[in-house]
């Protein structure tokens, strides 16, 4: 019966974000039928909310999203962002490495319109490697993305260990190959084909100097990682530092040029960053997380499965293709799959392999959803249609997926 309760309200939370309605209300509201249709009364529905809106996991998990939406914002509008791709470029000296990276770095943040933001950036350094469009618009896409396997400031990272209950470096270090998988993959069938254009010749002062820069433009985000994994700072305290970082940046550009002036009170800056559908995102992730913890029966149902020899790969690549490839997103299928999967795990490296499992699973379905809204804006500025893009994916994809399940059987077997 839980099964049927469950298909039913993962139905109705399609439905309502195929209406447009915010994936975390969408998941409070089939959460919260899941329970009725279960025979929960609203007290039991009462405290879960509360039980989840008070957990310090929940609270944490809340700030970090919120203060790495404020950075990206900061950066954005500070024009801190734009003179760290600049003097990026400058740096290596490759339009063909900086076209390979300025997508992923712009990714690191929640910049409203990120992927679109990294299209000029792609476009300019394509025109000068005269790469066809619908290679640019898979170059943003791909370059963009294949970080997701291993920053430890994305968000879904951040969940998948908050959910999942494991150490964030161990996650990161099991999956760090798929990522460097996707970019060599990318680099090969993108690239590698593509003569680099001369560059002006400078001297090593200038390029000390251009170093410099780009350690001054990029210190906000460097600083935030090395509060975390230097200095054993939480997420949310070494995020603090970093949004300071950016505000000093500010202060003192704009005592060198007018120009850095915005004539806007920072806090009203820092307010106009926070994205509240994010952090509502995540409320909701964890009140359906909390409530599919409560019922047994779907642990006892897939092991009832398991024992009639369904492998739980294959539980869990179905499972992520009903969840994330419509929703397009991987964290429902973290916040779903999670708490009902790796329960099951033998040990602790099995359920960071589960984990790897169905991080990567959702992450591809989620990729090549229409609803991808990275692709959405994608094709539309370089005017590529949806069947071109897909016909560029047709081999790295797989191999990257196939990178995954190398890992996966070289550690569980």
């Amino acid at each position: 019966m839980v099964i049927v309760t469950l298909v039913i309200s993962m139905v109705v939370t399609l439905f309502l974000v195929s209406r447009k309605v915010n994936i975390g209300y969408s998941l409070m509201i089939g959460a919260i039928l899941l329970s009725i249709l279960n025979g929960r009364n609203a007290s039991y529905i009462f405290n879960v909310f509360l039980r989840t809106f008070s957990e310090s996991t929940t609270i944490t998990l809340a700030l970090a999203i919120a203060l790495i939406t404020i950075l990206g914002h900061l950066m954005e509008k500070y024009l801190i962002l734009d003179r760290m791709i600049t003097s990026l470029e400058q740096m290596l000296r490759s339009a063909r490495t900086t076209i390979l990276m300025a997508p992923a770095i712009i990714g690191t943040l929640l910049v409203t319109g990120g992927a679109l933001m990294s299209c000029p950036v792609v476009d300019a350094l394509g025109n000068k490697l005269d790469i066809s469009k619908d290679k640019r618009a898979s170059i943003n896409l791909i370059f963009r993305h294949a970080l997701y396997f291993c920053f430890p400031l994305s968000p879904t990272i951040i969940l998948a260990a908050e959910i999942g209950e494991f150490d964030i470096l161990d996650f990161i270090k099991l999956q760090f190959p798929i990522a460097v998988v996707m970019y060599i993959l990318g680099y090969f069938f993108y690239l590698r084909k593509y003569n680099e254009p001369k560059l002006k010749k400078i001297n090593l002062k200038e390029y000390l100097k251009t170093i410099g820069k780009f350690t001054l433009y990029s210190s906000p985000i460097l600083i935030s990682l090395f509060g975390v994994f230097i200095f054993d700072l939480p997420f949310y305290l070494s995020l603090v530092i970093g949004v300071f970082a950016a505000i000093v940046i500010n202060v003192y550009d704009k005592s060198r040029d007018d120009k850095y002036k915005i004539n806007e009170n920072v806090f009203i800056t820092m307010y106009k960053g926070l994205k509240p559908p994010m952090v509502i995102a995540i409320l909701g992730i964890m009140v359906f997380k909390n409530v599919v913890n409560d019922f047994d029966e779907l642990f006892i149902f897939l092991n009832n499965l398991l024992d009639k020899g369904i492998p739980i790969e294959l539980l869990i690549i179905l499972s992520c293709g009903l969840i994330s490839f419509p929703l397009a997103s991987t964290q429902p299928s973290i916040a779903i799959l999670f708490p009902m999967i790796l329960p099951l795990a033998p040990t602790d490296h099995v359920k960071l392999l589960y984990a790897m499992f169905i991080y990567t699973s959702g992450f591809m379905f989620y990729y090549i959803s229409p609803l991808h809204m990275c692709q959405v804006l994608t094709l539309e500025y370089f005017d590529v249609k949806l069947k071109d893009l897909y016909k560029n994916y047709l081999y790295i994809l797989p191999l990257t997926y196939l990178s995954m399940i190398i890992i996966y059987l070289i550690n569980i077997l």
